[in-house]
């Protein structure tokens, strides 16, 4: 009993075929650029620094971290800190910016009620290396002490 043979002839619905394929995986391709670059920082290389808080109200695993109203890098977790009760961040931020020392960390709120930390710049020569921490702590925006 001989098997079947495949008929290999290129007929015109063959290339249609092939070139609707191509479309729909160079389609999918460019969803998942779009993707990346709306949803996340729209860069993909980061590095991890601590930020240290006074209060962290509102801030969770997966929040913004923002700065100038960008978003920069995300949260990756949160601890308390027995010694001084201060909450600790674990965040990370893309490797193309560098954090001066002297930038002051907070919480602040969307008009939607979506908590993230927002970093404001310093001005010092030094920068906050890879797996370093922010030195000093903003209060946080709208709440009185």
């Amino acid at each position: 009993m001989a098997l079947p043979v495949p008929n290999a002839s290129l007929r015109p619905g063959n290339v249609f075929e092939t070139v609707i394929s191509g479309l729909v995986i160079l389609v999918a391709i460019l969803f998942i650029v779009f993707l990346v670059l709306r949803t996340g920082t729209g860069h993909l290389g980061s590095y991890g620094l601590r930020v240290r808080l006074a209060d962290a109200g509102g801030v969770k695993v997966g929040s913004d971290v923002r700065l100038g109203g960008t978003k920069i890098g995300s949260v990756l977790g949160l601890r308390l800190d027995p010694a001084d009760y201060s909450a600790v961040l674990d965040v990370t931020v893309r490797d193309d910016l560098a954090l001066p020392v002297d930038s002051l960390a907070g919480v602040s709120g969307s008009a939607l009620g979506e908590q993230f930390v927002a970093i404001t710049p310093g001005h010092a020569e030094q920068k906050v290396q890879a797996g370093g921490e922010l030195g000093r702590v903003s209060r946080p925006r709208g709440k009185l002490r």
